[in-house]
């Protein structure tokens, strides 16, 4: 067991100082606590929970800014400290799977074209984060069926999907 905490912490090492050296976000194999981890982007990662010891191995990989897409039941205070703690910068946009709203997408807007990078987005499961993405790209010119399939790939589930739909499209 011992032994496994070292390497363990010795790839983290390895890993963070690559990351750090080309200022891109990590591979998923390469952030363990962080559930069901994807790149968005080389700058820009989507996530679901940050289970523990997330934090510091999300820092330890050079993440930057954390943006939680949870609202306050779930949790967004004690990782607001954790991420605090870590030296990373922590921005909560509540969101729920009741879809998101165009002023919500416009914070998130606000945030990530000035937050550092790598930035990670993520919810509970991913579902929520992989939508505000979408809502992002389709309001930068991104087409919309591609950036929802993008989405798809990266968590999207039907339901929000459909909320989405309605909300970007119409």
């Amino acid at each position: 067991m011992k032994y496994s905490f070292i390497l363990v912490t010795l790839v983290i090492i390895l890993f963070s100082t690559v990351t750090q050296a080309s200022g891109r976000v990590p591979f998923g194999h390469q952030v363990g606590p962080v559930q069901n981890y994807s790149r968005a982007t080389e700058q820009i990662a989507i996530s679901g929970l940050i289970s523990e010891g997330g934090t510091e191995a999300l820092a330890a990989t050079g993440f930057k800014t954390i943006i939680d897409l949870r609202t306050k039941n779930e949790g967004t205070d004690e990782e607001k400290a954790l991420v605090d703690k870590a030296g990373m910068m922590y921005f909560n946009i509540p969101t729920t799977v009741a879809g998101i709203t165009k002023e919500q997408v416009a914070a998130f807007t606000k945030i990530i074209e000035s937050a550092q990078k790598p930035a990670l987005v993520h919810c509970g499961s991913g579902n929520r984060a992989s939508a505000m993405w979408a809502s992002y790209r389709i309001t930068k010119g991104i087409d919309p069926e591609a950036a929802i399939e993008e989405a798809r790939k990266l968590g999207l589930r039907p339901p929000l999907e459909e909320k989405l739909r309605e909300i970007m499209l119409n």
